[in-house]
């Protein structure tokens, strides 16, 4: 059976082979926000290309993927008892799979949480370190700051006096 092929069906992101559009060209970098303008230039004119090179791929994989499914049908049409096989082992399946299924989730819930939690942990760790680090210095701005205000209160009391004196002197 030939697979069926169509050149200029449009992706999931309304592309299609034909009518992939070209970056803009001739960005200037000399106006404001010039930079910005040449970074999503290049980035849309790669994103552009990917999906130039992905969007042939998916379309063969439709088609064949229609086309596996047709003559599966085919198949499952002209042999009632096959038919019935698997539609027996797909409800058979069903339960089992959920709970198969159900089963992942909530174990890797359970090891989400648990890393969430280590790395909670160590990020607590790294930020004690930082904050016993940081309380260090925050102690040693406060004795600076006692310091520089003992000193300059000193002065601003020392000129006052000074002004105290020339006034009782004049």
């Amino acid at each position: 059976m030939a697979v069926p092929t169509s050149k200029n069906a449009p992706s999931a992101y309304g592309y299609s082979v034909s009518n992939a559009r070209a970056p803009a060209q001739g960005s200037s970098t000399s106006a404001p926000g010039g930079a910005v303008s040449t970074v999503l230039t290049t980035v849309h004119s790669t994103v552009d290309a990917a999906i130039r090179q992905i969007t042939p791929i998916a379309v063969v994989a439709k088609d064949y993927t229609f086309a596996a499914a047709g003559v599966a049908k085919s198949i499952l049409d002209r042999y009632p008892p096959l038919k019935v096989f698997v539609y027996t082992l797909t409800a058979t399946s069903a339960i089992p799979l959920a709970v198969f299924f159900g089963y992942l989730a909530i174990t890797l819930a359970i090891c989400l949480s648990i890393a969430g939690t280590g790395v909670a942990l160590v990020q607590g760790g790294f930020a004690l370190f930082a904050g016993f680090v940081l309380f260090w210095f925050l102690a040693g701005a406060f004795v600076l700051t006692c310091i520089v205000t003992f000193w300059l209160t000193a002065g601003y009391l020392a000129f006052q006096a000074a002004k105290a004196v020339e006034r009782a002197a004049s």
